[in-house]
């Protein structure tokens, strides 16, 4: 199913970007140099449909005859070979679907606040563009707002944005810093498939974790799912190196326990550590012996923790190695380290 992953990825990023998605724009456009634009008059604003120069900076029109020039259509910018830097004006509100598509020069992006209203694949195909800054006051970063952008590597995001649409950051392969996505409550599928993050940690509001969030990301090692996740399906993640960050009892817990894959319990509890002090020491094996004698109960994760020799069952022999370890011989068990599996 992986092989299917990732032609699947290869081929979505390929369809997407490769099809011809800039057209030719209407008659009953005006040209001021070298922008486009269209006027509604009932509306007062203006459009900028087309952008014919070849600048290397462009600073994004805020007036033209008067008028508040609020969106940023369609195409306007689509294929443009020279551009590296764009700057949005304090006008702008609104940058419609292909916008900035397959500028294959343009390096860097500020967005400010005042734009508000994202099309679908706004930049996507941007092979060059290294830096981007999204303080847009929005709740999401659009569906395939970034796909295909394998330069991304600075990335600074408005922390209110709290979903990632479907695809935003779909094989941005040099994005290694995911540290913004604990802010972000939804998840959807291909979100961040086929970055370079190394590690990443989740949300405390987040739900679920949807096919292909995280696959083809050959960095990732490591996941911190917190304990409101309540679903993860079978291919958000490339399992084979990835370790777990979880809560004892969570469905990520038992996700990973029944699955066979790697886990790390975030609890920060200590193999062996049976009274709850953070230490190893001969009280542990008191509390064993008094649960063994039904004198006393261990529950949770201090009864799971008393389960050192990993066979399911608390027995004598755990307590046995617990006195082995204090006595300092030597023991096939991490007694003293934060469980893991």
């Amino acid at each position: 199913m992986k092989i299917i992953s990732k032609i699947t990825a290869i081929a979505l990023v390929i369809s997407v970007l490769s099809v011809g998605f800039c057209f030719s724009v209407s008659a009953l456009v005006i040209y001021d140099g070298d922008f486009g634009f269209e006027v509604n008059t009932s509306k007062r604003q203006a459009t900028l449909v087309r952008y014919n120069g070849s600048a290397d900076t462009v600073e994004l029109p805020d007036y033209f005859q008067g008028y508040p020039v609020t969106v940023i259509d369609r195409n306007a910018f689509c294929e443009n070979k020279s551009i590296k830097t764009i700057v949005f004006s304090n006008t702008n509100t609104t940058v419609e679907e292909y916008a900035f598509m397959n500028c294959t020069s343009l390096e860097t992006v500020y967005i400010p606040e005042n734009v508000v209203s994202f099309g679908d694949r706004a930049f996507a195909g941007c092979t060059s563009l290294k830096n981007v800054t999204l303080l847009s006051d929005i709740a999401s970063v659009p569906t395939n707002m970034f796909l295909g952008c394998t330069s991304l590597e600075n990335l600074t995001i408005n922390e209110k944005i709290s979903e990632f649409g479907y695809g935003c950051f779909n094989g941005c392969s040099a994005l290694t810093d995911l540290d913004f996505v604990k802010n972000g409550a939804l998840l959807n599928s291909y979100s961040f498939n086929g970055t370079g993050a190394e590690s990443v940690t989740l949300s405390d509001f987040l739900l679920a974790i949807p096919n292909n969030a995280f696959t083809n990301c050959p960095n990732l090692t490591y996941a911190a799912i917190p304990a409101s996740v309540m679903l993860i399906q079978p291919y958000a993640f490339d399992w084979e190196n990835l370790t777990i960050g979880c809560y004892y009892d969570s469905y990520a817990y038992h996700f990973a326990k029944e699955n066979s894959y790697s886990y790390e319990l975030l609890d920060g509890v200590k193999l062996g550590d049976t009274d709850a002090d953070s230490y190893i020491s001969i009280s542990d094996v008191t509390a064993i012996q008094k649960h063994l004698a039904e004198l006393d109960k261990l529950e949770g994760i201090y009864l799971y923790a008393s389960n050192v020799n990993g066979d399911d069952s608390v027995e004598i022999s755990d307590a046995t190695a617990i006195q082995l370890f204090l006595a300092e011989y030597s023991v096939p068990y991490p007694i003293g380290e934060v469980m893991t599996q």
